[in-house]
C-alpha cells in the first residue's frame, strides 16, 4: 500500500528528502530516504491499522517533524498495489 506524497525540499544528507503528506487534520512533513519515493508515493505498509468513515490509519516509515508516526488520511490518498496486495486491505 502506498500513499501520495509531495517533495518539498532536501534533507540533511544528500540521500534524504523532505516530503509533505496530507492528513485528515492538515499537513505533516517527514524526512525519508529519496529511494523510498516512487511515482510521488511512499510505501506505508501492507495494510491499514484501522478504517472509519472513508479514512485510513497508517503507520509511516519515519516519524513526522511533529513527532507522530501514525496518521489518519483520506482513503483517496492511498494507492493499493494490486500485484502485491495478496489479501491486504
Amino acid at each position: 500500500m502506498r500513499m501520495r506524497v509531495q517533495e518539498v525540499g532536501p534533507g540533511l544528507h544528500p540521500s534524504e528528502v523532505v516530503v509533505e503528506v496530507q492528513t485528515t487534520q492538515g499537513t505533516e512533513r517527514l524526512v525519508i530516504d529519496r529511494t523510498a519515493i516512487a511515482n510521488d508515493s511512499l510505501f506505508v505498509g501492507w495494510r491499514s491499522l484501522a478504517r472509519k468513515n472513508g479514512e485510513v490509519l497508517i503507520e509511516l516509515p519515519n516519524e513526522t517533524m511533529s513527532g507522530t508516526s501514525r496518521i489518519w488520511v483520506r482513503n483517496d490518498d492511498i494507492i493499493v498495489d494490486q500485484d502485491r496486495a495478496v489479501g491486504a486491505v
